[in-house]
C-alpha cells in the first residue's frame, strides 16, 4: 500500500472519533440554570425541565402526597451565598436539593442537604431534610407545557421562589437579609485592600507628607485585620510620633513590642525598644 493510501485511510478512521468526542448527549429534559441577585444575595437554580407531552402531570406523572424531586434527572439545586428565610425557616448559605410534596390544594416545600442524588433518596435521611413551609397552590391562566422554576416578585429585601407546570403554580416567600449581606461583601472587599492601605500609608509616612492621611490609612488597615499585626502597629506608632502624638505613639509601639515578642520577631523587638527609648529620653 502506498504512503498516500495509508494517510488517506488513517484520516478516514480518525474523523469519526473526532466527531464522537464532540457530540453531547441530548437530554429529553433540557438543563436550565437561573441566576438572580436579590438585594446583595445571589441565588442560583439548576434543574432539568421535563415536558407534559400529553400526560397528566399532577395526580398522574407526579402523584399527590408523595415527595418529588421537582424536576428531572439530577436533583434540582438551589445555591444561596448568604442566609435566606424561606417562609418562616431560615437557611444558611450553601447548595441544597429542592424537594416538594404536591397535594391537591397545598404543597410542602423542602430542602435537602445532600445534592448528589438522581431521584428522591430511599430512604430519606431525616437529618438532612429541612422543612421550609406549606404553601397553597393556584391555577395558572394557561397551560405550562414545560416545568418552570424561577425567582419572582423581587424587591431589595424579598422575593418568591415560583414553581409552575401544567395548570398548577406555587410561590414560596423569601426574605433576604440585605443589609447584613451587603456589609459582609463590603468587609470581604475591603479586607482585600489591607495591603494597599499599608503600602499607601508607608508612601506618605516615610516621606513625611500627608501624615494625617497616612494615619487614617493605617487605622483602616488595623481595623480590617482578623488578627493584630505587630508591623501595622509599629508603622502606626511611627506615624503618630511624627504627628507629635507621643502618648498614642508610645501605646502603639508598646503593643507592637508585645505582639513582636509573641511571634518572636527579633527585628521588631529591637526596633520597638529603640524608638520607645528615644521617646522616654526626650
Amino acid at each position: 500500500m502506498t504512503n498516500y493510501k495509508i494517510c488517506t485511510l488513517l484520516i478516514i478512521l480518525y474523523i469519526p472519533s473526532l466527531l464522537l468526542g464532540q457530540l453531547e448527549y441530548l437530554r429529553l429534559s433540557p438543563n436550565q440554570k437561573i441566576t438572580q441577585r436579590v438585594g446583595a444575595t445571589d441565588v442560583e437554580i439548576e434543574f432539568s425541565r421535563p415536558q407534559m407531552k400529553g400526560r397528566q402531570v399532577f395526580g398522574g406523572l407526579v402523584p399527590y402526597d408523595n415527595m418529588w424531586r421537582t424536576g428531572a434527572n439530577e436533583n434540582t439545586k438551589i445555591t444561596i451565598d448568604h442566609r435566606v428565610k424561606f417562609g418562616n425557616t431560615e437557611v444558611s448559605e450553601g447548595t441544597y436539593a429542592l424537594m416538594t410534596k404536591p397535594m391537591k390544594n397545598n404543597w410542602e416545600i423542602y430542602l435537602y442537604t445532600d445534592t448528589n442524588n438522581f431521584d428522591i433518596p430511599d430512604p430519606i435521611d431525616g437529618t438532612k431534610l429541612i422543612y421550609l413551609t406549606t404553601v397553597q397552590s393556584y391555577q395558572l391562566p394557561e397551560v405550562e407545557e414545560t416545568l418552570v422554576i424561577n425567582i419572582y416578585d423581587i424587591t431589595e429585601h424579598s422575593a418568591s421562589l415560583g414553581i409552575s407546570w401544567e395548570k398548577t403554580g406555587v410561590k414560596v416567600p423569601m426574605t433576604f437579609y440585605t443589609r447584613e449581606a451587603m456589609e459582609k461583601k463590603i468587609d470581604a472587599e475591603l479586607k482585600q485592600n489591607i495591603l494597599d492601605y499599608s503600602i499607601a500609608a508607608a508612601y506618605y509616612s516615610e516621606r513625611d507628607m500627608e501624615l494625617e492621611k497616612a494615619k487614617k490609612l493605617q487605622e483602616l488597615s488595623i481595623e480590617l485585620r482578623d488578627e493584630p499585626s505587630p508591623w501595622a502597629y509599629h508603622a502606626y506608632g511611627k506615624t503618630l510620633r511624627k504627628l507629635g502624638d507621643m502618648v498614642s505613639a508610645k501605646n502603639a509601639l508598646e503593643y507592637s513590642l508585645e505582639l513582636s515578642k509573641e511571634s518572636n520577631n527579633t527585628y521588631l523587638i529591637k526596633e520597638n525598644k529603640r524608638i520607645l527609648k528615644e521617646l522616654k529620653d526626650k
